[in-house]
């Protein structure tokens, strides 16, 4: 399972964000996410990022762009080139209101998993590059995926991003495939974000 997600980990250069939710419908999440209404646009990741790149132009200042879909019976939504909206503990809180929501982050200094069910947070993991123990855990129930984690010991960012989006299909029973990713079966959603909060 790791091996297929080291295949998709490595598209994402500079940061990963993806999330998934149960229990929203595609519209209450681009809601939550900052997303105006669905134009009908339907994008795959490499057009996402373009999008991205002219509204951050066109709006002067930092912005994102996310696509949105169906897996399952879980909704989606993958932030490319630096978004980070779904990392959020109150968007987090917010997705995870009729449900679940589970968010895997990776960028420069920072790399985590959330989980979190009817909008309290179970657990929190932070990988630890650098430290005896892979992870710092957090969250009501900070054990709560210690049977899943097993004996990972990673060392690198690399080896989190791929070990996080396995764990992430084990729990999920969801997997994000290249043909989910680069297909277009998904809603653009354009958010913008501002000083590190959605606008």
């Amino acid at each position: 399972m790791e091996e297929h997600y080291w295949d998709i980990a490595a598209y994402f250069s500079e940061t990963l964000c993806i999330t998934w939710c149960e229990g929203l419908t595609l519209d209450e999440v681009a809601v939550v996410l900052g997303s105006g209404p669905d134009t009908g646009l339907r994008y795959d990741l490499v057009e996402a990022e373009n999008a991205g790149y002219e509204a951050r132009e066109e709006a002067g200042g930092v912005a994102c762009s996310a696509i949105a879909g169906q897996l399952g019976s879980w909704l989606v939504v993958v932030e490319p080139d630096y978004g980070d909206t779904g990392s959020d503990h109150e968007t987090l809180r917010a997705l995870s209101t009729k449900g679940k929501a589970l968010n895997v982050y990776s960028g420069v200094n920072s790399h985590s998993l959330d989980y979190y069910m009817n909008s309290r947070p179970l657990t929190i993991l932070q990988f630890m590059e650098w430290g005896e123990e892979p992870f710092y855990r957090q969250g009501e129930q900070p054990h709560l995926l210690d049977d899943l984690i097993g004996d990972f010991s990673g060392k690198r960012a690399t080896d989190f991003r791929a070990f996080a989006l396995a764990l992430a299909e084990r729990m999920t029973g969801v997997r994000l495939t290249h043909d989910w990713l680069f297909g277009k079966p998904c809603r653009s959603a354009q958010i913008a974000i501002s000083d590190g909060r959605t606008s």
